[in-house]
């Protein structure tokens, strides 16, 4: 199981993070995100974390030139779009760095569109993120009826949207087809990186080191 590990904000909380068994690291670029970080931030943060985890920024919508300003200037590995983007946005960000991973964050509205909305980009992403639905995109620590994923297969897909330690111990009982599990609220502690949380999380999902 894949854990990706998101909302980063302060030097701090990556430094809590960045040696930990976990698969991935995850910066907000959305002004809207009460966990908003700036380019130039995400790339200092970057430059911590060691070459075998992703370093993951989120972008809702965003512009070719925001898209550009992100792959020229910092070295994350993966894009994850977080918002309505079509397949013209996939092909640019293709064209610009063609070894880059994209990952296509969904809500979990119902099945039926999940299906539909997984058919449209699967031949053009990654990954995807299964999540709350939401009109502030994410980042509502907020769960949704699992069951809906029960019939999503040969797809690799992480689940978000309120994932803590119980949320998680529930969803390993339903035998989904998932690949793991991209966390935030659920990892912290008024707003800050519990280390105690993150630890535990890693520990029911991936086992004791």
């Amino acid at each position: 199981m894949k854990l990706k590990f998101c909302g980063f904000k302060t030097f701090e909380d990556v430094n809590k993070a960045k040696d930990l068994n976990i698969d991935a690291i995850g910066f907000i670029h959305y002004p809207n995100s009460k966990r908003y970080v700036e380019i130039d931030k995400i790339q200092a943060f970057a430059n911590l974390i060691p070459k075998d985890k992703d370093k993951v920024v989120i972008v809702v919508n965003p512009d070719h030139q925001t898209i550009s300003h992100l792959i020229d200037n910092t070295n994350i590995t993966t894009i994850q779009l977080h918002g309505t983007e079509n397949l013209e946005t996939i092909h640019f960000i293709r064209q610009k760095k063609r070894n880059i991973k994209i990952i296509k964050a969904l809500p979990a509205k119902n099945a039926n569109t999940l299906a539909k909305d997984i058919q449209y980009y699967k031949d053009f992403v990654d990954q995807f993120i299964i999540d709350t639905p939401s009109i502030a995109y994410g980042g509502t620590g907020q769960s949704y009826d699992w069951e809906i994923l029960k019939d999503i297969k040969n797809v690799d897909f992480l689940i978000a949207g309120g994932m803590n330690y119980k949320n998680i111990q529930s969803i390993s009982k339903l035998n989904l087809n998932h690949n793991g599990y991209d966390i935030a609220s659920g990892i912290e502690t008024n707003g800050i990186k519990d280390s105690n949380k993150m630890q535990a999380i890693i520990e029911l999902v991936k086992g004791v080191n």
